[in-house]
């Protein structure tokens, strides 16, 4: 039977879009269901990109702190570091039919960075032209509107949701994680969260 594996993906980058800005760092977690709880998956994602374009906005630089000279320097380079992604989400496609679901929090913003690098470089994007957008799922499951859905309110309304650990927040792999962890938690829970507002109109 096909199975459909959720990849928790989140992206650091230089500046707001693609083309004009780098992807800083990737890091992607794969998800699925197993005896049917929602889990991730121990084998995880994460690179550090060399830069391919010129933009280099310094709010978007310290959001993340990770150095022009560190991606210079130490950066995988871009065209390989996509092939490597590539090559994880395949791994984990197990089935004849297997479908990789892209997952973000801020999914606009994420998508639209990978998908402009597999573009670039002339490379399938295994995700196809489709995301799951974490916040808009959050808003149905909750009742809840667009700006009551950041990761810190999410965890105050999602009970098994571990705290966010401040010193690795805006590290690709560790945000991937998290939002793994908010993906698992909205797809078990069965019933309305107790509490939850009614959504807002405005």
């Amino acid at each position: 039977m096909a199975e459909v594996v959720y990849f928790s993906v989140d992206v650091e980058a230089s500046g707001p879009v693609p083309g004009l800005y780098n992807l800083v760092s990737i890091g992607a977690v794969p998800v699925s269901s197993r005896a049917g709880v929602w889990k991730p998956d121990d084998e995880t994602f994460y690179v550090e990109l060399k830069p391919i374009a010129p933009g280099f906005d310094p709010g978007a630089m310290a959001v993340h702190g990770i150095s022009r000279e560190r991606l210079e320097k130490e950066g995988r380079p871009a065209d390989q570091a996509m092939r490597d992604l590539a090559d994880f989400v395949r791994r984990r496609l197990h089935g004849q039919g297997d479908r990789a679901v892209f997952v973000g929090h801020n999914a606009g913003f994420d998508w639209s960075f990978i998908s402009y690098y597999f573009e670039a470089f002339g490379l399938p994007n295994p995700f196809g032209y489709k995301a799951l957008e974490l916040k808009s799922l959050a808003m149905g499951r909750l009742r809840i509107g667009w700006f009551d859905t950041s990761k810190e309110n999410l965890a105050s309304l999602l009970p098994s949701l571990p705290p966010q650990d401040p010193g690795r927040v805006h590290r690709a792999d560790y945000d991937a994680l998290y939002q793994a962890f908010i993906l698992c938690a909205l797809l078990d829970s069965k019933t309305e969260i107790p509490g939850a507002a009614p959504p807002r109109t405005g």
